[in-house]
């Protein structure tokens, strides 16, 4: 394996790859190269039905054969699933000889006639993984194998925390387009509230709430109205919607992984529910104004807030978990405690306030 005083370091690379399909095509091809490989790629493999693996990104491998993977060659991909069934573990085809023997015995057919591949595997869920493959027409020698497992093992740990950053990018990325400001966390369920996925930074943020209960790899509401209505919602796949809890310090917003786009195809979660949590989200300088300048009540001044991003009385109840006739009479005090006489001169009022 012919390697040159230049090699760029494979870590970096990884380190700035979530997010950005070029960089992660950058260090593929750089992978293959330092190699002395002749192609490399991504595969997000799904562990249960072998015919929806399909390549995430790749360097040096032909449309052609890709689309030609994704059709028909992934279920006869005996390499790849087996090493996506044993995670964080270096495999060659070429040492591995039951194995390469049943795949030259099937019908697959590797890229461009290259025979020789190595392999590593990052978990996802309990149903996904993802492979990363290196191929190459000629066989690899002893010094060449012990140099590629060695290359293989340095970046493992870089990769598992780039793949997974790279989803959390995806959805993070995604979630300001369902909620209003900032969320304090989230996690992935089923629609069992089964929990698919979550960053530890994230649940220990959510676990310390006080209308959450997490209990091994479940999620659940301490109060059953508020976990029945969630559920609810699940079931009905309703988009976007939000929840505002009886403690009235912590929202909730449901959002269907369905509705994203552009996740690069990650089916892991597919099917899943993306709870978002904000503690504490009412609390900003421009309630304090409203308290302090015109003395509204709290509840006054969040229902102004609502009323100054979407005037819509029912809107607002829902938002706020209330009923439509508390919001029109908070918004009529609101009025006469801020002088005004018509809802624009309120709505004109209230923005100034919040630009302040």
């Amino acid at each position: 394996m012919d390697q040159i005083a230049d090699d760029v370091d494979l870590n970096s690379i990884l380190a700035n790859a979530p997010g950005n399909p070029v960089i992660w095509n950058r260090f593929l091809t750089e992978l293959a190269r330092q190699l002395n490989c002749d192609s490399s790629a991504m595969l997000v493999t799904d562990l249960l039905e072998k015919d929806k693996t399909h390549f995430l990104f790749s360097s040096h491998i032909p449309l052609e054969y890709q689309e030609q993977y994704q059709s028909t060659l992934n279920r006869l991909d005996v390499f790849n699933h087996f090493i996506s069934k044993v995670p964080h573990q270096i495999f060659c085809n070429q040492t591995l000889v039951d194995i390469y023997n049943e795949e030259r015995n099937s019908d697959f057919m590797p890229p461009c006639d290259q025979n020789y591949r190595f392999g590593v595997s990052i978990p996802c869920n309990h149903n996904h993984s993802l492979s990363l493959v290196v191929n190459r027409k000629k066989a690899f020698n002893d010094e060449e194998l012990q140099q590629v497992t060695l290359a293989l093992q340095s970046i493992i740990s870089a990769l598992d925390a780039a793949v997974h950053a790279e989803q959390r990018h995806k959805i993070n990325s995604q979630i300001f387009h369902f909620i209003d400001g900032h969320f304090d966390g989230y996690i992935i369920v089923d629609r069992e509230l089964n929990i698919l996925f979550y960053d530890p930074v994230y649940i220990s943020i959510i676990s310390q709430l006080d209308c959450v209960h997490i209990s091994e790899n479940r999620f659940g509401m301490k109060a059953p109205a508020i976990e029945q209505r969630l559920l609810s919602l699940i079931e009905n796949n309703q988009q976007a919607s939000s929840i505002h809890n009886q403690c009235h310090s912590c929202q909730i917003t449901l959002i269907p992984i369905s509705t994203l786009k552009n996740l690069y195809q990650w089916e892991c979660y597919k099917d899943g529910f993306i709870i978002t949590f904000t503690h504490d989200k009412e609390k900003n300088p421009a309630i304090a104004r409203l308290t302090e300048i015109y003395h509204l009540s709290r509840c006054e001044a969040v229902c102004a807030l609502h009323f100054m991003k979407n005037p819509s009385i029912p809107d607002i109840a829902t938002n706020t978990f209330r009923s439509q006739e508390t919001v029109r009479n908070h918004i009529k005090h609101t009025m006469q405690k801020m002088d005004v006489h018509s809802q624009a001169e309120l709505m004109k009022k209230l923005i100034t306030l919040a630009a302040l």
